[in-house]
């Protein structure tokens, strides 16, 4: 899926995170496809989710005013990014290789962008809105 002017004019989109949050919600969406003929629904809807929430508690992070709902938000994205890691794990078996990489790889950027938002947030408060990152 393609990103239009409405989501990139938002100066939540100049924040790296959330556009890498993003890109994952379009793969994950194609990935659940394939999956859906060899894996139970429940785990295809985790896997799902988990990614999902990544870009949504960005986003809600990114909103806050105080560091600590920020640092809340972001600690959400964090686990959301991790669980996903697991469940991308769990299924590896059912794609194809270089997907599962591909997947992981952007995963562990999305980890270590978070973990770095998180250390911001505690020195400074960190991205949001008001701050126009």
């Amino acid at each position: 899926m393609g990103v239009g002017r409405d989501e990139t004019s938002d100066p939540l989109w100049n924040l790296l995170a959330y556009r890498v949050a993003r890109c994952l919600v379009d793969h994950v969406q194609g990935d659940a496809v394939l999956l859906a003929r060899r894996v139970d629904a429940t785990t295809v809807a985790q896997l799902t989710r988990a990614i999902a929430s990544i870009g949504a508690n960005i986003a809600e992070g990114y909103s806050r005013r105080s560091g600590a709902d920020r640092s809340r938000f972001y600690g959400f994205a964090l686990g959301s990014a991790r669980e996903a890691m697991l469940w991308y794990r769990s299924v590896a078996w059912a794609l194809d290789a270089d997907t599962v990489t591909l997947r992981m790889a952007f995963l562990a950027q999305e980890r270590r962008l978070l973990l770095g938002m998180l250390k911001a947030v505690q020195r400074h408060g960190g991205p949001t809105f008001e701050r126009g990152l």
